[in-house]
């Protein structure tokens, strides 16, 4: 059973800021719910008040400008974007990722904004949206800013969200044209399991060699990360078997896992080394095919 609370559907962002600014911290933002009402469910959070946002229509959709930069409302859900052609075209790692969120139910109700602000190290959406060099757009009572992913993060279900702010819209800049990327979730089950390890990467390529390198890890640290010395290693070489071991070697080394009932920590830097290679090769057997069937068209 639920404990008590106020129930609020704002009309427009501005009134949800104001409803989070009277409440401070005792309110929670409820879009997907898949988060909020099992922690009450648990009696892992008794808010004063929850601020309903399923009708703010201005936080839902996705939009592909003639400047190629994707805009995603925090609203979308993991479904939307899961049958989406052009997430499935062009932006393949988070296709993996918001494919591979909970169950088919979740993934229903689920948003995107809502799997960021959860702020869980294992959020299969982190990773591939890290890789992807994407940026949170912030709305409050202070107007509009904007913020790298990476540093939205700064611990366990803490987030740079003031009060009163609420994240809008996720914008993901464009790609180089040749690019490589892919998200992979290691888990004991294939479905409806939280990552033992997560690793998404993004390559930006001229002819063999990489001229851009992004790499992300999940349940790999207190938050989601970049592998800052595994990209700065493969910066302007090619992806030979023997590079991408080294940089598995360098991102595991970078990584800071905890042990847990799930998984020692030693475990997960060894899944780091295998996967990241694994993944890789994926990502380039991918562009690969994409290459040949526009030659073909």
């Amino acid at each position: 059973m639920l404990p008590q609370f106020e129930l609020y559907l704002p009309k427009s962002v501005e009134e949800t800021s104001e409803i989070l600014l009277t409440y401070n911290s005792n309110a929670r933002i409820y879009a997907g719910g898949t988060d909020v009402l099992v922690q009450m469910a648990k009696g892992q959070s008794k808010p004063e008040a929850l601020v309903d946002i399923k009708g703010l229509a201005e936080l839902r959709g996705i939009s592909y400008s003639a400047a190629k930069e994707l805009s995603i409302g925090a609203l979308t859900t993991h479904h939307e974007l899961e049958n989406s052609d052009l997430i499935k075209k062009k932006y393949a790692a988070l296709h993996d990722g918001v494919s591979r969120v909970g169950s088919v139910q979740t993934r229903n109700r689920g948003t995107i904004g809502g799997n960021l602000c959860s702020a869980l190290p294992s959020a299969d959406s982190a990773a591939p949206l890290l890789a992807l060099g994407a940026k949170v757009i912030i709305n409050g009572s202070g107007g509009e800013r904007e913020l790298p992913l990476e540093k939205f993060y700064l611990g366990i279900k803490h987030t740079a969200l003031e009060p009163g702010e609420i994240l809008t819209k996720i914008v993901i800049p464009a790609l180089a044209r040749h690019n490589a990327q892919a998200y992979i979730k290691f888990s004991r089950r294939n479905a409806m399991d939280l990552a033992l390890m997560g690793v998404a990467i993004c390559y930006e390529l001229d002819g063999l060699h990489v001229s851009k390198a992004r790499i992300a890890l999940t349940t790999a640290a207190p938050t989601p990360v970049r592998a800052y010395g595994a990209e700065a290693f493969l910066t302007g070489k090619a992806l030979t078997e023997a590079n991408l071991k080294e940089a598995g070697v360098l991102a595991a080394e970078e990584a800071k896992p905890r042990d847990s009932w799930r998984s020692g920590a030693e475990y997960r830097r060894g899944l780091i080394k295998v996967l990241l290679p694994r993944i890789s090769r994926l990502a380039l057997e991918r562009m690969g095919k994409a290459r040949s069937e526009n030659e073909r068209d």
